[in-house]
């Protein structure tokens, strides 16, 4: 469990504000009242430049009077005053801070460099720093408000965020989803208490169901960290994160925002996938999921049922749930005939169901409808209701309805409950703010306004089942150090890059190194027809490109002549001297070929690379992350997000390729990256599947650049 600093931050008895002013129109001030409104119920000290008071508080103007048990200071003053006062204040003995001023690493090196300071010298002191850049907190249970907006919604979100316009914007919308917060710390930039450990306090919060996380970058190194306690968390509590700077221009903004270096977004996909944390692509979309974990069951399979009304609306759903990667599958025989008996025959009875409107005279026909698919078909999943409920442009209900919209919220929310399932309802006015769609929330039931966001709701709750539900697996270790082969820019060509990776267990096809086109042709009636012929160039990545390669090559003379063409067509393009030799190999023929590399990473050392391989594996751009050290499990999981996906399975024939040899590849070539400081990255391109076996037919390194 996290230090006591974090109690101190969350749960403060004393809370001392830094570089008060009286003056009504500076922001002190502000922060000051809406603490006070907020019901704060410790004590409250002021330090600012002459010595008073101000609404019964002590103003002091030396940091050697302040009183002893502060727990807090909130830090207002500018960033070169900070540099001097805070770590005075932290002599006190006060815990924690929270540096609100800006001008630090935000700005640039100079920036940095102060920044450094400050965290340095409170540390030596006994303080941690929460920002600095940070736009405040709240801790709303504890009656505590230190962003300067009065009013924010409480409720059982926990949000944590690198932007302050980001909970700005997600306290108004939670007025739309009749939700609010638990907590919410702005970590600005990162300098010294680092995201994940608000995690895991959060994570052991009564007053917090579900965690909302808005990312840009975390410290380099601390990878391993952020997974290892989420992973723990999430199995308390749901946390959904949106990643920042996903795009090279928004890794720009980012950078200038919180100067924390983002890494590739498929890196932090793949964490948040391996750590059970749900990702979300929109900012939009970061409350209503939260929401949508915090009132609905987690959804046991991938099987939809849609009940509602209107066709248009019915078709859109069905395609959005499908996109979402669920599934729609048309109901039974003895469901569509029980529906028969209670819709009218043009009425669509196969799945999705359209009641045409018939909810106008019950509102309660939705869970009706519900009810009976549950009762003849016990396959689903999970719901979605859709249509124009609330119907606010064409007046009331029938005045013979026996229930309102608001008194048939309940029944339905009983169905979800009993039946631990969810349901999702949408309808296009949901998100105006009316007791009809209160009552549905109250009863368990989200709804919303947008389809996409529907479907969406209930994927992430089919994969919290999946995280929640899957047993936990030790990760495979890597290669233990031993007296392995060295790869260094000395190691230039393709062979001395094969030869050091046999050594290091990655399976090649037989290969002849042949410095002439006769001993090419020797080398191929050796190894046996067909073979692969390639040119050995030093410092060229794509030989192909060149005329470097040829395949399919089936007698002597075919390889001979082979040889020759290449020669001079390099000549032409590269000179006569950059040839040294060629390279004769088996051809193992038109196979399945995956792309399998390792490369530095400033977050976790090093990450693996997995995807559709080849000549076209550029153009196509089909690779994920492979969390290291890499395990059965986590390679599925890649392979299950990439485009490609259905190739790796059992395809025409051939038999799955095997997760345990893919990750015995990656924590092979990340053992020979771990081991040799000059390397950067290596890939071996095409990895290609022989029934079960796996054999890469080309490997490359890229060196680390000198600084």
């Amino acid at each position: 469990m996290t230090d006591n600093y974090l109690d101190a931050l969350y749960n403060p008895q004393h809370i001392l504000i830094v570089g008060f002013s009286t003056n009504v129109k500076k922001e002190p001030i502000t922060f000051l009242n809406v603490l006070k409104q907020q019901g704060y119920e410790g004590k409250i000290s002021l330090l600012g430049r002459e010595r008073g008071q101000y609404l019964g508080h002590e103003i002091y103007s030396d940091v050697s009077q302040l009183p002893a048990g502060i727990d807090l200071a909130f830090n207002m003053v500018s960033a070169t005053a900070t540099v001097d006062l805070l770590p005075r204040v932290a002599a006190q003995g006060v815990r924690a801070a929270v540096i609100f001023t800006s001008g630090f690493a935000e700005m640039g090196e100079e920036g940095y460099r102060l920044q450094a300071s400050v965290v340095e010298r409170c540390n030596a002191n006994g303080m941690r720093i929460v920002g600095p850049n940070c736009p405040g907190y709240f801790n709303l249970p504890r009656g505590i408000n230190l962003t300067g907006i009065a009013d924010i919604p409480k409720g059982p979100v926990g949000l944590i965020s690198q932007s302050g316009n980001v909970g700005i914007t997600l306290w108004d919308q939670a007025a739309m989803l009749d939700i609010g917060f638990s907590a919410f710390i702005g970590v600005g930039n990162q300098s010294d208490i680092p995201i994940h450990e608000h995690i895991e306090y959060l994570a052991a919060d009564e007053n917090t169901k579900v965690i909302a996380l808005y990312i840009e970058g975390l410290p380099t190194d601390q990878g391993e960290r952020f997974i290892s306690i989420c992973k723990k968390a999430s199995l308390r509590k749901p946390i959904v994160a949106l990643k920042g700077g996903r795009t090279d221009g928004g890794m720009r903004a980012a950078q200038s925002h919180t100067a924390a270096m983002s890494s590739v977004s498929k890196v932090y996909s793949s964490v948040f996938a391996d750590s059970g944390v749900i990702e979300v692509e929109h900012l939009e979309h970061l409350l209503p999921i939260c929401e949508v974990l915090y009132r609905c069951p987690p959804m046991k399979g991938e099987r939809v049922a849609i009940v509602g009304s209107g066709g248009g609306h019915s078709t859109v759903c069905t395609d959005e749930v499908e996109l979402a990667g669920l599934e729609v599958p048309e109901f039974n025989q003895e469901l569509q005939d029980a529906l028969g008996k209670r819709l009218p025959a043009y009425a669509p009875k196969r799945n999705p169901v359209d009641m045409t409107g018939g909810f106008t005279k019950d509102p309660s026909l939705f869970a009706q409808l519900t009810q009976l698919v549950l009762d003849k078909d016990a396959t689903f999943d999970g719901f979605i209701n859709y249509g124009l409920y609330g119907l606010w442009h064409d007046g009331e209900l029938d005045p013979a309805s026996p229930h309102t919209y608001e008194s048939a919220a309940p029944i339905l929310g009983d169905i979800q409950s009993k039946n631990d399932l969810p349901i999702i309802f949408y309808t296009p006015y949901a998100y105006q703010k009316h007791s009809v769609f209160t009552a549905l929330r109250e009863a368990g039931i989200p709804c919303y306004p947008n389809l996409n966001l529907a479907a969406l709701g209930l994927a992430a709750l089919s994969q919290r089942h999946k995280f929640l539900s899957k047993p936990a697996i030790a990760d495979e270790q890597p290669p233990a150090a031993t007296d392995f082969p060295r790869i260094d820019k000395g190691s230039s060509t393709e062979d001395m890059i094969t030869e050091a990776l046999r050594g290091y267990g990655i399976k090649f096809p037989q290969t002849i190194l042949c410095p002439t086109a006769e001993d090419a042709a020797v080398a191929a009636e050796k190894i046996g027809f067909p073979v692969v012929l390639k040119a050995v160039l030093p410092g060229v990545l794509h030989k192909s490109d060149v005329g470097g390669v040829a395949t399919g090559l089936g007698s002597m003379g075919a390889t001979r002549n082979a040889a020759n063409v290449m020669t001079s067509s390099i000549a032409e393009k590269l000179g006569a001297d950059s040839q040294q030799g060629f390279l004769v190999s088996q051809d193992l023929g038109r196979r399945r070929e995956l792309f399998i590399g390792v490369r530095r990473d400033d977050l976790l050392g090093s990450v693996g690379l997995l995807g559709f391989g080849g000549v076209y594996a550029e153009a196509l751009h089909d690779t994920e992350i492979c969390l290291l050290p890499a395990s059965a499990e986590r390679v599925m999981s890649s392979l299950s997000r990439l485009r490609s996906k259905t190739m790796w399975s059992a395809f025409r024939g051939d038999p799955a390729v095997s997760p345990e040899k893919i990750a015995g590849i990656l924590n092979n070539l990340n053992a020979a990256l771990r081991q040799n400081a000059e390397v950067g990255a290596i890939e071996c391109n095409p990895v290609i599947a022989v029934g079960s076996e796996l054999f890469a037919v080309d490997a490359a390194v890229e060196f680390v650049e000198e600084m």
